[in-house]
């Protein structure tokens, strides 16, 4: 399907964005024709796209002007989809493909976490509008800033203060110290995270003449070796802060989930994971998708047997493991952050500069895992079975796989917090009633602890 309407990039004037059925199109302004071709031709760029750091791009150079056509990232994530490690993963790529660039005679000029897109758990840099020559005898970095209140400042409120990186939905333009240092007591304030990027900015902000001094500082110096150095040291020192930021690892309820889980024996747990894996084996997908994945145990089978997966989990603890698990793994395991009964919506200027979750997630699934999470959208979100089913129906285009929990489940009894009358007396057979028309039973495995495995085919 074609996008006739060329979304402008809002960060760069020198090029506008556009889909066309597989493809992305970027169209280059004139004025930046000669720039941008002079960097698709250098060694550098090359060196990158071969590496996979930086998205691939064929030139189209037809009668209507310059285009680049890059390939379309399956599943598109923003950063308020990601886990802390999936931040720090985008902003290390962000600094080492600037640092890398200071030696070839290029910068780059925009350093936003929006310019980074994940494949799998592999971090890819998807502007190549963000490189342009450098200066050598300048020793300012002009996306410093940009960085900052992109990439660390809210790494550094979510791991001293809590704050939950979602919240960058809706500061696409960052945080500002001012605000932050507003917002802590003073021993966040002097602390070793935000002293230096939070609180010394907001005391200078409040000096006078501050902005007079900033205005003073040197931006170019007689020795190219210098300033090189002196940009070398900028990016080391932005890239040991912002590991810094990285919380330590946290533990919830659910991310414990897989490894104390009561309500299966050994045997009951290998035969669920023997059960799926046949399945898969007999399905062949090309791509799964793993809803409420926990820490990716099925996520991770389904990679075994030669699919790529996308892990949707809405626990923040368990997406943070999910995603250290598959890039320690190195599985083609997508993880996003997010949550289905809420999920992200679109954003931006006519809604139109992200799109909302489902839209991304829509027919692109041959198969779909639904394991231990039906009891949870019913009990805790109160949707209606029907209602998660006809999503179902829409997030796969073949097969879909579902773990039924009983009533009589400890798990399931738990959740229902007395509301028996709503919910107590629900059943196989309202599942099977809910699937009718959409789905259809390929397969039933019950487990000796009343749980039910099916595998659906779709219909239509």
């Amino acid at each position: 399907m074609t996008d006739p309407i060329p979304r402008p990039t809002f960060r760069d004037p020198a090029g506008s964005l556009g889909f066309e059925g597989d493809h992305v199109v970027r169209r280059i302004h004139p004025a930046a024709r000669v720039a941008v071709l002079e960097f698709l031709d250098s060694a550098f760029c090359h060196r990158l796209q071969e590496r996979g750091d930086l998205i691939a791009a064929t030139i189209d150079d037809s009668q209507e002007g310059l285009c680049l056509v890059h390939p379309k990232i399956p599943i598109p994530t923003y950063p308020w989809e990601w886990s802390p490690s999936q931040w720090l993963a985008a902003a290390e790529l962000t600094l080492t493909l600037c640092e890398e660039a200071l030696g070839d005679g290029w910068i780059l000029k925009d350093a936003t976490p929006l310019n980074v897109l994940f494949v799998g758990p592999r971090p890819v840099l998807v502007d190549i509008l963000s490189f342009e020559r450098r200066d050598p005898r300048s020793m300012i970095w002009l996306a410093y800033g940009q960085y900052v209140r992109t990439f660390l400042l809210p790494m550094v409120m979510n791991k001293r203060m809590g704050w939950p990186l979602e919240m960058s939905l809706f500061k696409r333009d960052g945080l500002e110290p001012a605000d932050l240092f507003a917002a802590m007591g003073w021993r966040d304030r002097i602390s070793r995270d935000a002293f230096w990027p939070v609180t010394l900015p907001a005391l200078l902000e409040r000096s006078k003449g501050a902005e007079e001094k900033a205005t003073q500082a040197p931006r170019r110096v007689s020795d190219p070796g210098m300033a090189l150095h002196g940009l070398q040291r900028l990016l080391a020192g932005l890239r040991k802060r912002t590991r810094r930021a990285l919380p330590k690892p946290d533990a919830s309820r659910w991310s414990k989930y897989q490894g104390t889980l009561t309500h299966y024996t050994e045997q009951e747990s290998a035969l669920k994971h023997a059960w799926v894996r046949d399945v898969l084996a007999e399905a062949k997908p090309a791509r799964v998708l793993d809803i409420g994945a926990n820490t990716g145990e099925f996520s991770a089978l389904a990679v075994e047997m030669g699919a790529q997966a996308v892990a949707l989990e809405r626990d923040a603890a368990s997406a943070e493991r999910l995603f250290c698990m598959s890039r320690q793994r190195n599985l083609s395991i997508q993880t996003i952050h997010a949550d289905l009964a809420r999920p992200t919506p679109a954003a931006g200027w006519e809604n139109s500069e992200s799109s909302a979750l489902l839209p991304r997630l829509e027919g692109q699934f041959e198969l779909v895992l639904m394991l231990a999470v039906i009891h949870h959208l019913l009990l805790m979100e109160q949707i209606p079975l029907p209602a998660i089913i006809a999503l179902c129906h829409r997030l796969t285009w073949r097969h879909l796989v579902i773990e039924w929990v009983p009533v009589e489940d400890p798990m399931y009894r738990s959740l229902m917090r007395g509301r028996n009358e709503l919910y107590g007396a629900l059943s196989e057979d309202d599942l099977i009633a809910a699937c009718k028309g959409l789905f259809h039973v390929l397969r039933r495995q019950k487990l000796d602890n009343g749980r039910v495995l099916f595998l659906f085919e779709r219909k239509g």
